[in-house]
């Protein structure tokens, strides 16, 4: 008795080491230990529901192309690892342990017990405050400021003496608590833009925990505020559904309350009110900055700028510095020097003015080409819109020494295009008009485009556009361009702050080879236009309540291209249908659904219905046709595609994707098989999404011979948009094995260069086929 009585005296002493306080706490972790772990589980399980849906609104925000919030990833991250297999399997030994000690005895099995029982308590504890932490996440996600849109050094800037007073005083202005609304003023081309997009590149750099970025919007002559909403949104990332200009203000001015950021309103002609844009006033949010410019200050006043600096002029030596930079070591040879040194002081002291002429005179080696240079810069008696006579006598110079007529007529209809204006219009425009002689397919022209582009953004006349696929215009450049085009070619081209009510003159009208009215103010349409030498007709409506007569077109007999936007044409005039000539079509965002009259069009190439009602697709014999954003349209009817055998580009951007599966009868299908893409033998461009992957016919090779597209296949919300990469060969695929990979999809993948993948079961092995080759040309997976 003696032994046991030791060794019962022994454990009892153990036991109360391990309730040393005594309380009923202590005593649940001995008794409580299976309640404990069904209650661990129950959390688990709870956790695991939080993790799943968390997950779904992050895999939901991803296929939308949004980022997710780093306390987001976090979360998951400390999840995953709480509830991992390993987690999960240590949690099962340890309950597995503790049920063990229970049945080994009491006193036997105390130490045990009140460990594990202990351990579950704490997991338990840190599964809450996950649990927690969820609720803290109102959302998971936010739309990313577009990549491209934050600053970046500005390469044209040069820090000039003669600036560096309003270079200063624009820096204090940033860095200014009280200062919210900033001006910078002066003539057209002294380079104002310039100057405001360094120093608040600078200002970020210096100081990231004010400001995270800048958001640079183009305002200009044409911008109403609708315009500049949507450029703002676009750029801050931010997604609004309403077309109420005042809702959208109003979410506007939510989401700019809650940022620290600087908005640039570049080149602002007219008074625009900040409040009804949905930009918070001063007083209500100071981590906001706007900067304006302008060519006048009282606009820069009457739109609550607490601080407006002028920029002027440069010194004479800061201009011959700069047009030395710009023409190279030409420039300051010993036989040209005081010609160059002459001509660099015609240009008056405007950056844009010596850019350009520096750039069209760097490759000139004789000494009477710049003599003849020294002639053309006589400053110009012209006075169009209020471009002094020395900047537009340079930017005709540079124009006239543009070496082709490609060049030069490929410059004047860029004038005509706005800002960030794209390719791919212009494309059509130059297609339409037949500009390139002996380039027989569209991408025969556009590559020709794409170079022109690049000599002419080289020369200074053209600028680069906010993504690869746009080109911009200084606004003083396409001044000059505009008046040259109106004087040497007979072009009509008139923008927002235009007021047209020439159509009665009638010897006038018929001596115009191009009318472009962009936003213009017009009176009511004639009945008939009579313009037999008219070539192209654009016109971008700003009046909803404006009708085409039906018979407006009929004196146009040698147009070759049309492009009417936001034109209400639910009943499109018969008289387009007598355009015999017409080469290229573009009807944007006009209502349009019945289209039968094309039919007549015999020379038709260049098709675009963007953003129209359309409900059934045209039967043409076409090169190119977009169909972009027709979200009416649902019924392609079988047979039409495959008629249009000359098809090179067909575009279903947001549009149509109700392909029947191979196979199904022809007298019981209601819409197109992809079936029908084999037997268009020039198809290189294609922008197609089928959700149903039984659609993809089998044998596709066909998609071998695509050049550029963008196709999604699978059911996978994807998130639509254009990319801003460079990327012209992009692949969406959400297929479970990647055994469904028909030999087109895997020659497609050979020259991708964006590759998008959806809950794939086996990627390695997709990436890894050797058929693929190893994806040689991917730039973004």
């Amino acid at each position: 008795m003696g032994a046991l009585a030791s060794i019962l005296e022994s454990l009892a002493s153990k036991a109360a080491e391990y309730m040393v306080d005594s309380t009923p706490e202590q005593l649940g972790y001995l008794f409580n230990h299976e309640s404990k772990f069904q209650n661990l589980w129950s959390k688990v399980q709870e956790l695991k529901d939080a993790r799943q849906r968390v997950q779904q609104s992050v895999d939901e925000a991803n296929r939308n192309g949004e980022k997710i919030f780093d306390d987001v990833e976090r979360w998951l991250t400390m999840v995953n690892d709480n509830i991992s297999d390993q987690a999960t399997t240590q949690l099962q030994e340890d309950e597995k342990k503790a049920m063990e000690s229970y049945f080994a005895g009491f006193l036997l099995g105390i130490k045990s017990r009140y460990h594990l029982s202990k351990k579950a308590e704490k997991e338990m504890e840190a599964i809450t405050q996950l649990l927690n932490g969820k609720d803290q996440f109102d959302r998971v996600s936010y739309r990313s400021v577009v990549e491209g849109m934050s600053i970046r050094p500005v390469k044209e800037y040069e820090a000039f003496g003669s600036r560096s007073d309003a270079f200063n005083g624009l820096m204090a202005a940033l860095n200014d608590d009280n200062v919210n609304i900033i001006g910078v003023y002066g003539m057209g081309g002294v380079g104002k833009t310039t100057l405001v997009k360094e120093a608040a590149r600078q200002i970020i750099a210096k100081e990231k925990k004010l400001f995270d970025e800048v958001i640079l919007v183009a305002i200009t002559q044409a911008s109403n505020n609708s315009n500049i909403q949507n450029e703002i949104t676009e750029k801050l990332g931010l997604k609004i559904e309403e077309r109420s200009v005042d809702v959208r203000a109003a979410r506007l001015h939510d989401r700019l309350k809650k940022i620290n950021k600087v908005i640039i309103l570049d080149d602002i002609w007219e008074e625009h009110d900040l409040d009804a844009l949905g930009i918070p006033s001063v007083d209500k949010h100071k981590g906001l900055k706007i900067l304006m410019t302008s060519r006048r200050l009282e606009v820069l006043k009457s739109m609550g700028s607490q601080k407006s600096l002028p920029i002027d002029i440069l010194k004479e030596d800061e201009a011959w510095n700069l047009f030395k930079i710009v023409a190279g070591p030409i420039a300051e040879r010993s036989d040209l020097q005081s010609k160059a040194n002459e001509v660099a002081q015609k240009c008056a002291g405007l950056p844009i003015a010596i850019a350009t002429v520096a750039k069209a005179l760097k490759h000139k080696e004789n000494l009477h080409e710049w003599e003849d240079a020294l002639e053309q810069l006589k400053p110009s008696e012209i006075n169009f819109r209020g471009v002094p006579g020395a900047v537009y006598s340079a930017i005709e110079m540079s124009y006239k020494y543009l070496k082709t007529e490609d060049l030069k007529s490929t410059f004047l209809l860029c004038s005509i295009m706005g800002h960030n204006a794209a390719i791919e219009d212009l494309l059509k425009y130059c297609t339409g008009l037949g500009l390139f002689h002996g380039l027989d397919t569209v991408q025969k022209v556009r590559n020709r485009v794409l170079t022109l582009v690049s000599e002419l953004e080289d020369s200074s006349l053209l600028l680069a556009g906010s993504t690869p696929e746009c080109f911009d215009m200084h606004d003083v450049v396409c001044d000059v361009a505009i008046s040259i085009a109106s004087r040497d070619r007979g072009w009509l081209a008139l923008g927002k702050e235009d007021v047209f009510e020439g159509w009665s003159d009638v010897e006038t009208m018929r001596n115009y080879n191009l009318v472009s009215l962009q936003h213009t103010k017009v009176s009511e349409l004639p009945d008939e236009l009579e313009c037999p030498n008219l070539t192209f007709f654009a016109m971008v409506n700003r009046d909803s309540c404006l009708k085409i007569p039906n018979n407006f077109f009929k004196g146009m007999k040698r147009l070759k291209v049309l492009s009417l936007e936001k034109v209400n044409l639910s009943s499109v005039p018969s008289s387009i249908g007598s355009l015999r000539s017409l080469c290229t079509l573009r009807l944007i965002d006009c209502g349009v659904e019945d289209i039968v009259m094309l039919g007549e069009l015999v020379n038709l190439e260049i098709l675009d219905l963007r953003n129209s009602g359309i409900r059934l697709l045209p039967k043409e014999r076409l090169k190119l046709l977009d169909l972009s954003y027709c979200y009416s349209l649902k019924v392609v009817s079988p047979n039409v595609l495959s008629s249009l055998s000359r098809l090179e580009e067909l575009y279903f951007f947001h549009s149509f994707d109700r392909w029947e599966v191979e196979g199904t009868d022809n007298l019981i299908r209601s819409n197109a098989s992809l079936v029908e893409l084999q037997h268009l033998s020039r198809l290189t461009t294609l922008k197609v999404r089928v959700p149903n992957e039984q659609a993809m016919p089998e044998d596709n090779i066909f998609l071998g011979k695509l050049e550029r597209y963008k196709i999604c296949i699978g059911d996978g919300k994807w998130y639509w948009t254009e990319t801003r990469t460079e990327a012209s060969r992009m692949l969406k695929l959400k297929m479970k094995r990647s055994s469904n990979l028909f030999s087109g999809i895997k020659l497609l993948l050979r020259k991708t260069e964006s590759l998008y993948v959806d809950e794939a079961e086996d990627v390695r092995e997709m990436l890894d086929d050797p058929v693929n080759q190893g994806l040689p040309h991917l730039k973004h997976l």
